[in-house]
């Protein structure tokens, strides 16, 4: 059985929908800029990729307005792209229409807003909690289309989005849903979300004053990553009902893999990363050097990106260094859960146009990672198989395997 994607949809830092978020990715366009949301001059990271363009009331009422958290304003906003994309799935019943989709922070705008007026003994708004609750936006998605099947809400940090799709392939295969709205939405570039990776010496310090090249995957000298939000939703369904209904199929969703570390809850893993691509090109029924581009998860943190990259070697071999590799964090920073929904947009899209991103920021390579993570130029390409990776807090890795048909 094969599982295609037939729409698509994105609000990133460079760009809303598919088409403008593409064309800055291939000129290597970054989207990191002062924190313009909240006052950040007392911290120490003052910079991120915010979506400075979004008007949810382009497409929201004021009273859907009030009713939801940005995350799931920012899914709403691409899931609709998406279904224009995807021709409408009232070919199906909305009973077999499912929702999966992946957030690490859920409603923390709403969160944070309304603690802080708690703690100033003022009135809570009544849809605090609906706001909050994780599984928001996939419901808020439901209800706009009238989805009734299964509707999942996924939360592994930054492997939220890759697994939601993961499921959504499951869902599919297993027969308990004809199409599968996927992705994922995120939207914490926030006040206590920046403390707290402050705390934990995650972020990017060192590039307040430049901001354009604060996010810099394997890199020489990076600091930490910049925080970013954004959506990427994807249509899923079987590649005979597509054709049938005559949807446009932009690739296959070929396989799924996901493994625990069950080491260390913040410090990412080795094994634990190679066992998650090793386990989606077994469901992919593909070897590894059927891969030609790998979407790597490069948050742009000294000990992740070298990490990511000798798993990389471990798992490919000598194959590894004809392995085309980009980081899409590098222009729109880190996105937590909607990270690898947006890098698997970038991965379908370079097996469309055989076109591979750049890393953008790489003037000198850190001597550990001595892989083609396509420098600061896109390079033309014809990719056939791409791998979208995606490692998270708690130790949960996630890979995703996507090819041409």
């Amino acid at each position: 059985m094969r599982i295609v994607v037939t729409g698509m949809g994105v609000v990133s830092p460079i760009g809303i929908g598919v088409r403008q978020f593409w064309d800055n990715a291939v000129a290597g366009v970054s989207g990191i800029a002062g924190i313009q949301s909240y006052d950040a001059s007392k911290q120490r990271s003052r910079i991120a990729g915010e979506i400075t363009d979004f008007d949810p009331k382009s497409f929201l009422n004021t009273k859907q307005i009030d009713q939801t958290d940005r995350f799931t304003q920012l899914a709403l906003h691409a899931a609709g792209q998406a279904m224009q994309d995807a021709g409408g799935l009232e070919h199906y019943a909305p009973r077999r229409v499912a929702v999966s989709l992946g957030s690490g922070m859920g409603g923390f705008s709403t969160f944070e807003s309304s603690a802080m007026r708690r703690f100033q003994n003022k009135s809570v708004p009544p849809f605090s909690v609906p706001r909050i609750m994780a599984n928001s936006a996939a419901a808020w998605i439901a209800t706009q289309y009238g989805l009734k099947g299964v509707n999942l809400t996924c939360s592994t940090a930054c492997s939220s989005g890759a697994n939601a799709i993961g499921i959504a392939l499951d869902l599919l295969r297993t027969g308990k849903a004809d199409a599968v709205v996927a992705g994922g939405a995120e939207a914490c570039v926030l006040p206590l979300t920046m403390a707290g990776f402050e705390a934990l010496m995650a972020l990017s310090t060192s590039f307040n004053g430049d901001p354009a090249h604060a996010s810099r995957p394997f890199a020489k000298g990076r600091d930490g990553f910049v925080m970013g939000e954004g959506a990427g939703i994807l249509i899923l369904e079987r590649e005979s009902a597509a054709q049938q209904r005559g949807a446009n199929i932009y690739a296959r969703l070929a396989g799924y893999g996901c493994a625990c570390d069950a080491a260390h809850i913040v410090a990412p893993d080795i094994e634990g990363q190679i066992a998650a691509m090793q386990s989606a090109l077994e469901d992919a029924d593909i070897v590894p050097s059927q891969v030609d581009y790998i979407n790597a998860h490069a948050t742009s943190t000294p000990i992740g990106d070298a990490i990511e990259t000798n798993a990389i070697k471990r798992l490919f071999g000598e194959y590894a260094s004809e392995i085309a590799i980009s980081a899409t964090k590098s222009m729109i920073g880190h996105s937590i859960g909607a990270s690898a929904a947006i890098g698997s947009i970038a991965t379908i899209m370079t097996l469309q146009t055989s076109t591979i991103h750049p890393t953008i920021n790489l003037i000198e390579a850190d001597p550990e990672c001595d892989l083609d993570y396509t420098p600061n130029q896109a390079v033309r390409k014809k990719v056939q198989t791409g791998m979208c990776n995606a490692f998270g807090f708690g130790g949960n890795n996630a890979s995703i395997v996507f090819t041409t048909l």
